[in-house]
């Protein structure tokens, strides 16, 4: 590492300049010193330098979470012929930040009935901390409690315990609804609105987007943790993404002068870097741009 770093500062090129011309180039210098029995060395270096390079530009690609007018939408246009489960699964996955074996496994005695509004218990999660929330009947801008409501009324009475039922044909079967069916909900929900790349709504964008659009009404990061059941801090911020409306209240409050509502200046973005990946048999470009600097004399500075 120091003997790189030494030959990269000779020449001028700052630590935000390792790509793979100059890794080749520095490569091609070493070779010249020592036998091909002791590359495999300098190789290890290589990879090495290679997985820092990795892990300082990759990025997880987490599921996607929907914004409040989008979950409304989809409320207010799907038919409940078709996407009557799928509209009660995204009420309880949303308003409880649930996980998708929460809502698989739920029983129909953990949602309970309180008049005004349904009162739903997780007894049983992923660290075993027991979580409950309600479902209002003026949430989001339709009668969530309701919509719940008409789906229980539809369960035949040699039912299981499983909330989720299959729905076939306007009737409501005693086949219970599988994870995999449930983890395909924000999907199907992103597929109707037509939104891009529906394949990265998955089932855990339900609770990345509860989470979010708790954040972004004003709850503190104790009230989130609280919600979704995390202990710690960091995993509950994870969680938390800033959506297109949060950014949009960010910019008009820095951006826009107070009672003339002018912009004062255009925000700024940056592309998310992408990796590079050193294999110089697939790039002969690569290669002769490596030689060059490798030939090229170190700066008298």
């Amino acid at each position: 590492m120091v003997k790189f770093d030494n030959w990269r500062k000779k020449r001028g090129l700052g630590e935000g300049a390792i790509t793979e011309e100059v890794l080749l180039a520095y490569f091609f210098n070493v070779e010249k010193h020592f036998a091909a029995s002791s590359m495999w060395t300098k190789y290890l270096f290589y990879a090495e330098i290679n997985a820092e390079i990795g892990s300082r530009k990759y990025k997880t690609k987490k599921a996607k979470i929907q914004e409040r007018n989008q979950i409304e939408e989809f409320w207010k246009k799907a038919p409940d012929v078709e996407y009557l489960q799928v509209k009660v699964a995204l009420i309880l996955g949303v308003a409880g930040a649930c996980r998708c074996n929460e809502l698989t496994f739920l029983d129909i005695s953990d949602v309970q009935d309180k008049g005004s509004y349904l009162y739903v218990l997780i007894p049983d999660t992923k660290i075993n901390i027991s979580r409950s929330f309600t479902v209002m009947e003026e949430a989001f801008s339709v009668n969530a409690a309701e919509m719940c409501r008409k789906y229980i009324s539809l369960r035949p009475k040699a039912a299981g315990r499983r909330f989720f039922l299959a729905i076939c044909r306007c009737q409501m079967s005693t086949q219970h609804v599988g994870i995999n069916t449930i983890s395909k909900t924000f999907s199907k929900v992103a597929s109707f609105l037509g939104l891009p790349d529906p394949e990265r709504f998955t089932g855990h964008g339900m609770r990345r987007s509860s989470a979010t659009l708790l954040a972004n009404a004003g709850g503190d990061i104790t009230t989130v943790k609280r919600h979704g059941g995390w202990k710690s801090t960091t995993v509950a911020e994870n969680y938390i993404e800033e959506s297109l409306s949060s950014k949009m209240a960010i910019a008009e409050k820095i951006q826009v002068l107070p009672n003339v509502g002018k912009v004062v200046g255009p925000s700024s973005t940056s592309e998310t870097p992408h990796r590079v990946y050193l294999n110089p048999g697939q790039n002969n470009k690569v290669v002769f741009a490596a030689k060059e600097l490798a030939l090229a004399p170190p700066n008298k500075d």
